[in-house]
């Protein structure tokens, strides 16, 4: 019975590991699974098999990419993928705005999915969300309290929007707001949705201090709705692929403007 009992939490620990690996990466191989685990591609293989049967991915030749139908598969997968190094390094320097023991809300998005990540050795962080993304990345921290904002889901990425989620978010009070934009200019902030738009305004108003992180290719890019000015953010967290022209500008803007080090763009100016 002991044998068995050890064998079972070692397959739940490896098959944790592999969703946790397809999370950051998007597709996993068998062969390099089996290498990494020290065991056969036969038992790989069958826990490939019995996380398809959990609709928790599907099983490709050779390896594995995430279920559509699992809550852990988001279709931003792809779009987390771009700009990852840069997203990584402004996750660690939005990190060092975080204290422990703060209450905080997370928007959507891929940067705010590794700033949630960089926030998991914080001691005693009670977190809202109303993405299933950061909600997935911070809920086996025992030391985080999450809290999993209602509303309706995305069809094309793991996001919560609608009437029930902005009455839900206005019930609380928290100490900061971390925001992600799909395109910025001097004007302010921007999103491709009028729903998460909502969301986002909504995030502002319950928030006594708000940080955009976001690299910088949103500065480059257009939107469809704006969804905040400039003066509603204490702070922006970008990378130095800012070019001169934006800088200029955003002394302007912004109170607080962090340039995280690292990425590949670290030496452009």
């Amino acid at each position: 019975m002991k044998n068995g009992t050890q064998k079972k939490q070692t397959a739940t620990t490896r098959r944790s590991a592999i969703l946790e690996r397809l999370s950051a990466v998007g597709e996993v191989f068998v062969l390099e699974l089996a290498s990494d685990f020290e065991v056969t591609p036969m038992t790989i293989r069958r826990d490939l098999e019995a996380l398809e049967g959990e609709r928790a991915l599907t099983r490709t030749h050779g390896g594995a990419i995430f279920s559509k139908k699992s809550v852990a598969e988001f279709a931003f997968l792809e779009r987390n993928r771009t700009s990852i190094e840069e997203k990584q390094a402004i996750a660690r320097a939005t990190a060092a705005l975080v204290e422990p023991g703060m209450r905080i809300v997370i928007d959507t998005g891929t940067t705010t999915l590794e700033v949630a990540r960089a926030l998991g050795g914080i001691e005693r962080l009670q977190v809202l969300t109303s993405s299933l993304a950061v909600a997935s990345a911070l809920h086996t921290h025992s030391n985080v309290s999450v809290v999993l904002l209602g509303g309706d889901v995305g069809k094309d990425s793991p996001d919560l929007s609608g009437s029930l989620t902005e009455d839900n978010l206005r019930k609380f009070r928290v100490q900061l707001a971390i925001l992600g934009a799909d395109a910025l200019d001097e004007r302010g902030l921007y999103t491709t949705d009028l729903g998460i738009a909502r969301v986002s305004e909504a995030m502002i108003d319950v928030a006594e201090d708000t940080v955009l992180v976001a690299d910088s290719r949103k500065f480059s890019r257009t939107s469809f709705v704006k969804f905040a000015d400039w003066s509603q953010i204490g702070h922006l967290v970008t990378d130095r692929g800012v070019t001169r022209n934006h800088r200029v500008w955003l002394k302007d803007c912004v109170k607080d403007v962090r340039y995280a080090k690292g990425g590949r763009d670290a030496h452009r100016h």
